[in-house]
């Protein structure tokens, strides 16, 4: 629940930010004015920032550097066998939304090698910012991660590639092509720029109010 309630709080936090942000890229650079992309670039925007928040990215106020690293597939297995598969069911399910998303949104990048790609880099990307935090850089992280991806891939590939409304317009410029073609990149990085530097003015107060409050004791207990 603590961790739940936690995940909401940054994702709501970040909304004063993500909004003009995706607003600015949709009708001011790409020069779209589609609704369902709009709504759907957003969505995105906001799981992206779950995801960031879920796997705990620093801040430019709390970095600091403490590497662990767990480089041999599968070892924690052998330890614990249940955390094992909890966590590995947790990965997988945590990285679906990107494999259905990012082809869904984009019919550029509707191909298996493109969102392997996408998974792996985000996973391992992730995976680098831990160093700078107190949790553990794992190899078995980016195998799940990628994983799941795929299968959001599939996914979208069987449910949604056919979903009858239009999300995006043609775009005239060459400089809204380029940036077309690499939007979901630019909203990564959008999302990783505000998780890093401008959440946390927001989210720091909230949670001065939350832990004032009776309901932080309630959901303690």
């Amino acid at each position: 629940m603590v961790r739940l309630l936690s995940i909401g709080i940054e994702v709501f936090s970040s909304l004063i930010f993500i909004v003009p942000a995706v607003l600015v890229l949709q009708y001011a650079v790409l020069r779209q004015r589609s609704f369902f992309k709009m709504a759907a670039v957003m969505i995105f925007a906001c799981y992206l920032m779950a995801v960031f928040s879920a796997v705990g990215i620093p801040t430019i106020a709390s970095w600091h550097v403490r590497p662990e690293f767990n480089l041999i597939p599968l070892i924690d297995i052998v330890n614990s066998p249940p955390d094992y598969i909890r966590n590995t069911i947790l990965n997988i399910i945590l990285f679906m939304p990107l494999g259905f998303l990012v082809p869904v949104i984009w019919k550029e990048y509707r191909s298996l090698r493109i969102v392997l790609v996408m998974g792996l880099g985000l996973s391992l990307f992730i995976e680098v910012l831990q160093i700078f935090t107190f949790r553990l850089t794992d190899v078995d992280d980016l195998i799940t991660n990628t994983a799941g991806a795929v299968l959001g891939y599939y996914a979208a590939k069987r449910f949604s590639f056919r979903l009858p409304w239009k999300l995006s317009e043609k775009i005239d410029s060459n400089y809204g092509k380029k940036c077309g073609k690499y939007e979901p990149i630019i909203v990564l990085g959008l999302a990783f720029f505000i998780g890093f530097c401008l959440k946390s003015l927001v989210s720091d107060t909230i949670w001065d109010v939350v832990l004032a409050s009776d309901f932080w004791e309630r959901i303690r207990s």
